[in-house]
């Protein structure tokens, strides 16, 4: 299970394929701080169920071996296809006291793997939360690493490296991805607490895990006010972008700016609680006048930059591009809409959401692409017209995809243009709204 699989390789490389066409843009950093010819423990944050391993393995070479939930191993068809795919079971509470006993002989396959060199990844919290806050650290990790250290007297050299997942949102289509691989914690260095007392170790340990994979996060600690440190972030995260460089990469520059704007809204809340409490009702206020005249933040960002004089250009540019839309809709949208309507009313656990749609998508697309391949062949009874379309049909899916955002962006701005001059005025008075909103954040997080 632990050494390179060629059928693994194929299956990753249409995964990947599958990742870059789903997100807008996926941006990897620290990938030379993972250790060569070493044994590797790779410890992320855990926030999108299956989207967050897979995030892992297509941004690294490795073939790493993951831990994962045993109830999902309970069909012998499903357990044999995900062991061909280097997931183990790990047993919780939850799936019975007795089955406890069967990590053991999990863990001690674990250590072999690690023995060999080889690296293996788990999710330190054991738990996915659906929001940008980790949970409460687990002793697995810890204990595997210092129980495989421990059997060849720390000698093993194994490192831990902790591993930043965000998206910038968590189930919608087209969105950015950041995989941030932090500097590798070795194991060795806890020998002597080890010995002493391995509990502690553990503890130790477990701890540093989670200081080293929390810079690696945008980790948002409030639990009273969850939804509106989200909200400050759209609004004001792109102005604090321009207040300082955090980064000189576009994507990795506004990530960091919104953990420092995090860190300095939640410094707000414990030392000013009056000054925190009155930022809170101006963004209550402000996204409840959305709701009341059913609009989004989006709709108003859109407004507040619309002229007659760019819409007129950008219609140009939307006849010139109808095309390349209509060809890349035509083989797109039915395997995009029809599976996606269904999942949303179907899935209740919104954090499976975007599982589901990538996992149903990557069985859907190719199928549909074949059968319209097939279609175009009868039609035209040319191979390489019909080959040529099928291989096109997802790069021109990703295109439409992107033309249709600036469609929707044109006709929201056409919509605010041409409206009655009442309506116009209730969406200069949001706009107004947020861009007050948005100052007072800056002044609070610059005082």
């Amino acid at each position: 299970m632990g050494y390179r699989s060629f059928g693994y390789e194929i299956i990753r490389t249409y995964v990947r394929f599958g990742f870059w066409l789903t997100h807008q843009k996926i941006v990897v950093t620290g990938r030379h701080l993972i250790p060569k010819g070493k044994p590797i423990i790779f410890a992320p944050n855990h926030q999108n169920a299956l989207m967050d391993p897979l995030a892992l393995a297509c941004t690294n070479s490795h073939q790493s071996v993951w831990l994962a939930r045993a109830d999902i191993f309970r069909s012998k068809t499903v357990s044999s296809i995900l062991k061909y795919l280097k997931l183990l079971p790990v047993y919780r509470i939850r799936d019975g006291k007795d089955n406890l006993s069967n990590n053991e002989d999990i863990f001690a396959q674990v250590i072999h793997l690690l023995e060999n060199k080889q690296s293996v990844a788990l999710f330190p919290e054991a738990a996915h939360s659906g929001k940008r806050q980790m949970l409460p650290h687990k002793k697995a990790i810890p204990r595997i690493a210092l129980e495989a250290e421990a059997k060849n007297n720390f000698q093993l050299n194994l490192q831990i490296v902790p591993v930043g997942i965000y998206y910038s949102h968590y189930w919608k289509f087209n969105r950015a991805l950041i995989v941030e691989y932090g500097e590798p914690i070795s194991v060795d260095k806890y020998k002597f607490e080890y010995s002493d007392n391995p509990q502690k170790a553990m503890i130790s340990l477990r701890d540093e895990i989670y200081n080293r994979l929390s810079p690696l996060t945008l980790q948002i600690n409030s639990k009273t006010h969850y939804p509106e440190y989200e909200q400050i972030c759209q609004l004001a995260s792109e102005a604090y972008c321009q207040t300082r460089i955090f980064n000189n990469h576009p994507s990795l520059q506004l990530l960091a700016a919104k953990k420092d704007l995090v860190s300095k809204v939640e410094q707000i809340e414990n030392s000013h609680p009056d000054r925190f409490e009155k930022l809170i009702e101006g963004i209550t206020n402000y996204f409840k006048a959305l709701e009341i005249e059913n609009l989004t933040d989006e709709q108003i960002v859109l407004a507040e930059k619309a002229k007659w004089s760019f819409i007129f250009i950008k219609l140009i540019g939307a006849v010139c591009t109808l095309p390349l839309f209509a060809f890349g809709f035509a083989f797109n949208a039915i395997p995009f809409i029809i599976p996606r309507t269904i999942l949303h009313r179907k899935v209740k656990n919104i954090t499976f959401l975007s599982t589901f749609n990538f996992v149903v998508g990557l069985v859907a697309f190719p199928l549909f692409y074949l059968i319209a391949a097939f279609l175009i062949f009868k039609l035209v009874d040319s191979v390489p017209i019909a080959s040529m379309a099928l291989i096109t049909m997802p790069f021109v899916g990703k295109i439409a995809y992107q033309l249709f955002v600036f469609y929707r962006g044109i006709f929201h701005e056409f919509i605010f243009l041409s409206n009655y001059k009442s309506q116009q005025n209730a969406i200069k008075k949001l706009i107004t709204l947020r861009n007050t909103q948005i100052r007072l954040i800056l002044k609070d997080a610059n005082t």
